[in-house]
């Protein structure tokens, strides 16, 4: 077994942990027991969703090379979704704000 991790495998982690963040964001609203609170508790993992699916992008990137497998197939959804998320998000705000 390889002492190192690959590429895809990196992504795929990152995309796991890319949906476990959207659900910890998703039961904040769903409670919302002080809108200040679940205010933060909703933006702080879709911030660091973010992050990581711009990580994770670039980490499949990188790899490409590696053979098509399932993990690749969803690490690539997962991770470039949350880009096209957050750049609409910043997209959106730009656009309303001024």
């Amino acid at each position: 077994m390889d002492a190192e991790i690959k590429f895809t495998e990196r992504s795929y982690r990152m995309s796991k942990l890319i949906l476990i963040l959207l659900t910890f964001a998703a039961v904040a609203i769903m409670i919302n027991s002080h809108p200040a609170v679940s205010r933060y508790l909703f933006g702080l993992p879709i911030v660091l969703s973010g992050i990581l699916g711009v990580m994770g992008t670039f980490y499949i990137v990188k790899g490409m090379h590696e053979p098509l497998t399932e993990k690749k197939v969803i690490a690539i959804t997962v991770n470039l979704a949350m880009v096209v998320l957050m750049a609409a998000i910043l997209f959106s705000n730009t656009i309303f704000r001024l």
